[in-house]
């Protein structure tokens, strides 16, 4: 049975070019709550990015937000060619781009938190898996976004449960005018001129008075990477193009709203995203590593939803709901030729999940000065899985949460936030295989439940100045795998695991100098307690020794500042990120916390030549990590630049050029799995 199914980022940009901090506590209390409403929707009316898809910890005025969050525009996606969700999230200070090697996934950790404790969400729905709490932010293209926002540690209460280290909302796009048209087309090559991808997407929006229509579809064809040119082979990988690392995506997004009167909104939309990809095997030379031989015939998840406001004066209600389904086969094979499934580790399995929930959130404006939101979410998993040969089994969670989160001027320019949550989950079905009787029986089950708070204070001395303390307490579920994975056959399942906790803390400081300086710097401690990990028991109970189980043990500490940076001088735009995460294992320092390097930075200048014609070159570095809790495997630091070039054609049209891993440096994020070596990309887009 499977057991393992596996232009700059700054705090707050804009999506097209920079701007001033907003006034806060100031603008709160110089216009009476009703009118200060009704301009925020007329406001809202002529944004580009669906607000209705947003969820973040609010001011006293909808319009005006704690900044408690990153957010990533469209535009400087794209200006760093960064294709998939997992690239572009990594332009965010404290967040770190991964890879899970033995299963080809890319992943993000915030602050050392993984994608089980820091859920993906569109336009605030959960998409992530119900087996595992994982999700390949590979298989999501940037096409379609119109930004991408990320809570690190404080963040809004209403996206619910299991937000343990933040959560990770990729808005879409709304049109503002009668016809909107974008689209685009790239091909990259090898170095040695290989046609090895090629990129397509296409943008269709109109709005019709009251009434307006958004699709996006996007195709990306990987046929293989190259491996860099002073790969020395293995036995395993000869080389020149990696081996099994084809993948296929196709993307389509559909949106249909009405939209009444001012604040009113109402939306139909429907998502859907297939692929289908190979995993490199392991090439790495650590003994006991051994390589695997998977392909995923298919990778598909599609959503379909109905998300409304209404307004009545100074307040509002807002309602979601969805129904979300995610299919997938993964065939692990005997060897290289991909051909045969014969020996004991190659298998044939299926997902077929699906998700349903709803929210209802109310925001009332207690006074001028107060603003009180509401929540209450639900979400019902539904988990089937079998092998070839073998029955279906069921697993069904239920998770809900009751949610309040309020702001308070306190003074003129100071502002407190807080809010308490309770989140509960409920496990209703959990079925186990006996293969030696080949009848399906019933795991034990438990349930979990939790409390989740948080307060903050800010303070605006100044229109450009904005400093910010805060706490939050947060939890995490176990998923279905970490109370009943047998991991192929070396773990005993365990039932009574209990919810993960986190106490951070942040201090942080946010300034502009008009364009020539934005900078927003954070300082934070978070303390994990009853972390979910792997401990060695008796190899009698399992039947692949040596046997484990998952129980609430570990405490972990982790601390750090990231710092990013960004403006301009007369024709250069710059950025710079920085970084720094000190993890510690308190509960055994033997064991070690992997993924999320130490140091981390990105650097982008930008020179604009001529109104037309700019060039640009950036840099991402790391140090190194550990790819494995013994410490066998440890991926090295490194630092990897690319240059790009765009001309525009009056204003619709433009063609970019662009040259990655410049040097051709050899890099993994995970020991033995190498990333590409140098590639070169022809790119042209045009927006009607």
């Amino acid at each position: 049975m499977r057991s393992m199914h596996a232009p700059s980022p700054m705090h707050r940009p804009q999506t097209s070019a920079r701007r001033p901090l907003r006034l806060h506590a100031a603008a709160i209390l110089a216009a009476a709550s009703a009118l200060a409403h009704a301009d925020a929707r007329a406001d809202d009316a002529a944004d580009p990015v669906f607000t209705l898809g947003s969820i973040e910890v609010e001011g006293t005025r909808p319009d005006l937000d704690t900044d408690s969050q990153v957010q990533l525009g469209i535009d400087q996606i794209r200006a760093e060619d960064r294709q998939t969700v997992g690239a572009a999230v990594s332009l965010a200070p404290g967040v770190y781009v991964g890879r899970v090697g033995a299963r080809n996934e890319e992943v993000a950790y915030i602050r050392g938190f993984d994608l089980r404790q820091v859920p993906l969400f569109i336009d605030g729905l959960p998409v992530y898996v119900p087996y595992d709490g994982y999700v390949d932010l590979g298989r999501f293209t940037t096409a379609d976004l119109a930004r991408i926002d990320i809570a690190r540690g404080f963040g809004s209460l209403i996206y619910g449960a299991n937000t343990l280290g933040g959560a990770i909302n990729l808005i879409s796009r709304r049109p503002t005018a009668a016809l909107e048209i974008d689209a685009g087309a790239q091909q990259d090559f090898s170095d040695d001129g290989d046609a090895i991808r090629h990129n397509l997407y296409a943008n269709l929006g109109s709005r019709q008075g009251q009434w307006y229509g958004q699709l996006g579809v996007a195709y990306r064809d990987q046929d293989h990477y190259d491996l860099p040119g002073d790969y020395a082979p293995t036995a395993v990988e000869d080389g020149d193009d990696r081996d099994n690392s084809d993948s296929t995506d196709r993307r389509i997004s559909l949106k249909l709203g009405w939209t009444p009167r001012d604040g009113d909104e109402y939306v139909l939309g429907y998502n859907r995203q297939d692929g289908d990809k190979g995993t490199p095997p392991y090439a790495g030379s650590v003994d006991g590593v051994r390589a695997r031989y998977w392909r995923w015939p298919y990778w598909d998840k599609q959503s379909a939803y109905l998300m409304t406001r209404t307004v009545f004066g100074a307040h509002e209600l807002k309602v979601r709901a969805y129904h979300d389904t995610f299919e997938n086969s993964l065939y692990s094979y005997d060897d290289a030729t991909y051909t045969s499934i014969t020996r004991p580790y190659a298998f044939r399995s299926w997902y077929d999940d699906y998700s349903n929930g709803a929210a209802v959130e109310a925001g009332l404006q207690v006074t001028a000065g107060n603003r009180l939101r509401l929540a209450a979410t639900w979400k019902e998993d539904v988990h089937r899985e079998h092998d070839a040969g073998e029955p279906i089994r069921h697993f069904k969670d239920r998770t809900w949460t009751l949610a309040a989160e309020d702001t308070q001027v306190l003074a003129p320019g100071w502002s407190l936030v807080s809010g308490l949550a309770h989140e509960a989950r409920q496990s209703l079905q959990a079925e186990d295989y006996d293969d030696g009787s080949g009848a399906i029986v019933d795991f034990a089950r438990s349930d979990n439940d939790a409390l989740s708070g948080q307060l903050g204070v800010f303070y605006e001395p100044a229109a450009d100045t904005r400093l910010r303390a805060t706490y939050s307490h947060r939890n995490r579920f176990p998923t279905i795998k970490d109370r009943y994975s047998y991991r192929l056959g070396t773990a005993i399942p365990n039932e009574a695991l209990s919810s993960e906790t986190a106490d951070h803390f942040e201090l942080g400081y946010m300034t502009q100098i008009g364009d020539t300086l934005h900078a927003d710097i954070a300082v934070y401690y978070s303390n994990i307690d009853d972390l979910i990990q792997q401990v060695r028991i008796s190899d009698d109970a399992c039947s692949s020794p040596p046997c484990s189980q998952q129980q609430n043990v570990g405490k972990v500490r982790a601390q750090g500042v990231d710092m990013g940076l960004h403006g301009g001088w007369q024709t250069l735009d710059y950025v710079l990120n920085y970084s720094y995460l000190d993890r510690s294992n308190r509960s055994d320092p033997g064991i070690r916390l992997t993924d999320a390097p130490r140091h981390q930075g990105f650097a982008s200048l930008r020179w604009h030549a001529t109104p037309s014609w700019s060039l640009s070159a950036n840099a991402d570095a790391m140090s190194g990590r550990y790819s494995s809790s013994d410490g066998s495997q440890r991926a090295a630091g490194f630092a990897v630049f690319g240059v790009s070039t765009r001309y525009r054609f009056g204003q619709a049209y433009s063609l970019s050029l662009g040259a990655h891993n410049l040097t051709d440096r050899r890099y993994a994020y995970s020991e033995g799995y190498p990333e590409p070596g140098r590639s070169y990309s022809l790119r042209i887009e045009a927006a009607l």
